[in-house]
């Protein structure tokens, strides 16, 4: 099978990254795979290194900023429109080349790619990715409103992927009976999942805050309550491993200087590799309200690590309260506090968490599992054209 990708961003981020590793278990199944994307960027240089064929075509998305007035989001959607137009046809002599069986657009914030499988007449699946407006909102919201986007995902689709449910219900009154399946992203390979893993010494609890540093994410929470710790004498430590605007880090880091939380909070920027920040650390924190899935919190999982997340959002579906994490009350530091003073009192309670999450992530979080349903729903889609 021949499968183009549409990916809108250009970063390494969680989608990025989910792309990757689908990519490298569907070219292990033997299907041939392509990527387009609106602009250069760090993803570029990992399909180089891993000989994936892109092009660059710069369309435009069809969202805009929630907080923009009506009248402004439609200007926004046209323009965007008009620009995608304008590139169709050289995206379509691209398409022709590598001959696509599917055209799969791997986020909710474009329509190119349906735009696209509508010129070509080739079977597009949509993967959305986030939350788009509402209370749990990414900060963007569906350009030309609810009515006429679920006309346009209705008459483009054979089927809209959700990385959770979630999300799914999020959507739902835009679904209209459409196909639809929830996957989970697929953060790592069941192979080098282990069940028990190696933890640091106890002393002082170290916990992990990975991912973007923007106030979506807020980590000023986070940030509040190891203050509100260390003013109660107590040994935690926390490890934040993320970038972001410059405005956003510079925000942390004057939080960090002004609160003189510098002997325990390190700050490590942006890093490639996470995978030792979770082997170092007895724990994630996840403060988000929005996650749509939570890559991070998957992937600590994968490394035997529990999680203490936000009640928000698609967390507490991923994270069972007691079992594999703990959950807090979103966007309060002293609940978040509480909830780390609690694992701090019983220390023997993060093997045993971090056991039932390395095997969760085993049975719902690997890149196997997620290649393969992906791969069903690509195979369905085209049986039915």
């Amino acid at each position: 099978m021949r499968i183009l990708f549409i990916q809108q961003d250009h970063c390494m981020y969680g989608s990025s990254r989910s792309l990757l590793a689908l990519i490298e278990q569907l070219i292990i199944k033997g299907h041939s795979c392509f990527v387009l994307l609106p602009r250069n960027g760090p993803l570029v240089a990992e399909l180089e290194a891993r000989r994936v064929p892109y092009e660059l075509v710069p369309w435009r998305g069809w969202v805009a900023i929630e907080q923009f007035s009506r009248a402004r989001q439609l200007l926004s959607g046209l323009k965007g429109i008009t620009l995608n137009l304008k590139h169709m046809h050289s995206a379509a002599r691209i398409c022709r080349r590598f001959r696509p069986d599917v055209i799969h657009t791997n986020s909710a914030k474009t329509a190119f790619g349906s735009m696209l499988a509508l010129m070509l007449r080739v079977p597009h699946t949509w993967h959305f990715r986030e939350f788009l407006g509402g209370n749990f909102s990414c900060g963007l919201v569906l350009s030309f409103g609810s009515r006429i986007s679920k006309a346009w995902l209705r008459r483009t689709s054979s089927t809209v992927v959700f990385i959770s449910d979630t999300l799914r219900q999020h959507f739902v009154s835009q679904l209209n009976g459409l196909d639809s399946e929830v996957v989970y992203n697929g953060v790592m390979s069941g192979y080098n999942i282990q069940e028990s893993r190696v933890f640091p010494p106890l002393e002082p609890l170290t916990l992990a805050l990975v991912g973007r540093l923007d106030p979506l994410k807020q980590p000023l929470v986070a940030l509040k309550a190891i203050e509100q710790l260390r003013d109660q004498g107590v040994n935690v430590r926390l490890v934040i491993a993320g970038g972001g605007q410059q405005e956003d880090m510079e925000a942390v880091a004057d939080y960090i200087g002004s609160h003189r939380l510098g002997m325990c909070v390190k700050l490590l920027g942006e890093v490639k590799d996470t995978g030792t920040v979770y082997t170092e650390s007895h724990a994630l924190v996840v403060c988000s309200k929005g996650e749509a899935f939570g890559r991070v919190t998957a992937e600590a999982m994968a490394y035997g690590r529990p999680v203490i997340g936000a009640n928000a959002g698609a967390t507490p579906e991923l994270i069972e309260h007691g079992s594999d994490g703990l959950l807090f009350r979103a966007g309060d530091p002293h609940d978040l506090a509480d909830k780390i003073r609690y694992l701090f009192d019983h220390k023997d309670l993060i093997s045993y968490m971090g056991f039932n999450a390395a095997k969760k992530a085993k049975r719902e979080f690997t890149t196997e599992k997620y290649a393969e349903s992906i791969e069903r729903i690509f195979f369905r889609c085209c049986a039915s054209t």
